[in-house]
């Protein structure tokens, strides 16, 4: 499953929007979704894709137009959750020089 059609699982389930007229290119404000929207959106993107969207995401957020951009951003927190940790360096808590 793409992360477009879990999005049009969402919205079909959450409001109630029949699948089969939702495409990437379908403006947000057509299908009536406010920035109050895009945020609890985000919460249910957040379950449905077992993701964590930061403040950055967020505010981000409120950049997205069409189901497009809200389905690239969703691959960018999957690509985020999937990357290996990075490694910080080791730190010492002894202040002896070396």
């Amino acid at each position: 499953m793409t992360s477009f059609e879990g999005l049009c699982e969402i919205l079909a389930r959450d409001y109630q929007l029949a699948p089969e007229n939702l495409a990437p290119d379908t403006a947000l404000k057509s299908l009536e979704i406010d920035s109050l929207g895009v945020i609890e959106l985000i919460f249910a993107i957040e379950d449905r894709f077992n993701v964590v969207a930061d403040d950055a995401d967020t505010d981000s957020a409120k950049d997205f137009e069409s189901l497009g951009d809200v389905a690239a951003y969703i691959d960018r927190l999957i690509a985020r959750r999937d990357s290996p940790a990075v490694a910080l360096p080791e730190t010492t808590d002894d202040p002896t020089p070396r």
